[in-house]
């Protein structure tokens, strides 16, 4: 099938035919635009797996002696508690309460309760430097 006679043929109706240029240049408009509100709407959100797993530092609890830790997002601590100097540091994660909106930090384990609302919690999420810091967690030297 040829097609390049019956592409010079719409060409030139196009050209003679002012109202249905007008139309199709509005309808491309349009649908231009409607591809750029959909691009902007789409390219603006943050993925809530990749805000979860975000933070600005690394917190701990012994479960030895209860010490509540953190240190830097790139420092790392061994096993050993430095407060007691006994294995059983633990990494903690945050649970978090829509209901009250409330960020419960605990060390990794199922399903906690809210801390203040006493509500089973699922959604968990890294906390950040000031997350730890309100639950009373000190700091590490480097």
């Amino acid at each position: 099938m040829r097609r390049g006679p019956l592409i010079l043929k719409r060409m030139r109706w196009l050209s003679t035919n002012r109202s249905g240029t007008w139309q199709q240049g509005r309808r491309l408009l349009l649908g231009c635009g409607l591809v750029a509100a959909l691009v902007a709407a789409t390219a603006c959100t943050k993925d809530a797996a990749v805000e979860a797993s975000d933070s600005d530092a690394n917190g701990y609890l012994c479960a030895k002696c209860g010490a509540k830790l953190y240190t830097d997002r790139s420092v790392f601590l061994a096993l050993k508690c430095p407060k007691c100097g006994r294995e059983g540091l633990l990494e903690v994660v945050g649970y978090f309460c829509a209901k009250d909106n409330h960020l419960t930090v605990v060390g990794r384990k199922a399903a906690p309760a809210c801390e203040k609302c006493g509500a089973t919690l699922s959604g968990m999420r890294l906390p950040r430097e000031k997350d730890l810091k309100a639950w009373g967690a000190t700091q590490v030297p480097k």
